[in-house]
């Protein structure tokens, strides 16, 4: 079995149980600008913890983007682990790009779309 950065960085955290379908916690992340390399380590100490003890984690990608496969493999590693106790990880706001790294990490987050972007033609300038 491949140990994987979230294992590494969540080794001080409590093992995680079942979720109780009376209890329910929800996480939201909002990261912003380009999520590198570097940043899965930070990524990783956050859902670690969110992965063994919420219910639900929302991260909204509006104000971000993964530019690093790295970040993509923590974000999917994380909604396994949320998955394998009854709960999800949702990626929101999502642009094509995203999608593509995120589907290619493994699929375990649900991923919802970005609105289309309203272009010049879409505005309405009626008074």
């Amino acid at each position: 079995m491949t140990t994987t950065l979230l294992d590494h960085r969540a080794a001080g955290c409590p093992p995680a149980e079942p979720l109780d379908a009376g209890d329910w916690l929800t996480a939201t992340l909002r990261p912003t600008g380009a999520l590198g390399r570097e940043d899965a380590v930070r990524l990783a100490d956050v859902l670690g913890p969110l992965s063994a003890s919420a219910s639900l984690v929302i991260v909204d990608l509006g104000a971000a983007r993964i530019a690093s496969r790295r970040v993509a493999a923590v974000l999917d590693d994380a909604g396994a682990r949320l998955e394998h106790r009854g709960g999800g990880l949702i990626c929101v706001n999502v642009d094509p790009d995203d999608r593509t790294h995120l589907t290619d990490a493994g699929g375990h987050a649900v991923v919802v779309d970005a609105p289309p972007s309203a272009g010049p033609d879409d505005v309405d300038d009626q008074d």
